[in-house]
């Protein structure tokens, strides 16, 4: 049995679109015949389940007890894919120990047969409850725009990632770009700072464009790549989603504690 591939969709600084882009990553992978499971890592302030339209009963706070195992906790959404919920507001969720932590990356081990991608969104920054969540993933994907602050900041998550687990591969998304041309620009802009102090590789692995569909379909609680399926924006997820199901994820470096 083929295990499930995990991809971390993360950035240095909120305000970037990556909750709204794992979700609608999450659907677009899932209508190519995939089995999707989407994790609001997030832990304490978790919103996927709003741009997806979904009803929260439960989030991963009760697997922590012994009542509820990780299938009880599943949630529907769009196309079938299914959502892990972080809570909203919980303090119990805030401020987790690394054993806490790493429990729940053990967890999702009993889900393998279920699902063929594990997309995890995590909050933004670099805390700790970030970095676990990150370096579990097979595949680290960091979501960038063309504003100084967050260069600075997604400069500073993959320094961190670098040091802490010897990775050396990051996929970059380019996100609220003018245009394909206008997202390389930033991208080259961006690579060139970061290869001048990191040793690392990063892969320009889609641009999405600006799309005022977005705005529409977020008022909507809807993913775009079902609320208007032929925007520019969603035609780029959409890309990205072939991509990622037609390349193999990195080989885990050291001793990988992953998902699965």
């Amino acid at each position: 049995m083929i295990r499930p591939q995990s991809i971390a969709i993360t950035s240095g600084k909120g305000g970037v679109g990556k909750t709204y882009l794992s979700i609608n990553l999450a659907v677009a992978i899932q209508r190519l015949q995939q089995r999707v499971l989407l994790f609001d890592s997030d832990l304490a302030l978790a919103n996927a389940h709003i741009f997806l339209g979904s009803q929260v009963e439960r989030t991963i706070l009760d697997a922590l007890g012994d009542h509820m195992s990780m299938r009880d906790i599943l949630t529907d959404g769009p196309d079938g894919m299914k959502l892990i919920a972080g809570g909203s507001g919980l303090s119990e969720l805030l401020g987790l120990s690394p054993d806490l932590r790493r429990h729940i990356v053990s967890m999702f081990g009993d889900l393998s047969p279920y699902f063929d991608y594990l997309i995890v969104d995590t909050a933004a920054g670099i805390e700790e409850n970030v970095l676990d969540f990150v370096e579990a993933s097979d595949r680290i994907m960091v979501v960038v725009v063309g504003e100084p602050a967050a260069f600075i900041d997604a400069y500073a998550s993959i320094k961190v990632l670098s040091q802490e687990s010897g990775r050396e591969d990051f996929d970059i998304i380019v996100n609220m770009a003018r245009d394909e041309a206008h997202g390389n620009e930033i991208f080259q802009r961006f690579k060139a700072i970061s290869s001048e102090f990191l040793h690392v590789n990063l892969n320009h692995i889609a641009t999405i464009p600006h799309d005022d569909f977005l705005l529409k379909a977020v008022s909507r609680c809807e993913p775009i790549v079902k609320a208007f399926p032929d925007a520019p924006a969603a035609r780029a997820i959409e890309r990205l989603a072939a991509t990622i199901i037609s390349s193999p994820a990195p080989e885990p470096v050291g001793v990988h504690r992953g998902f699965f």
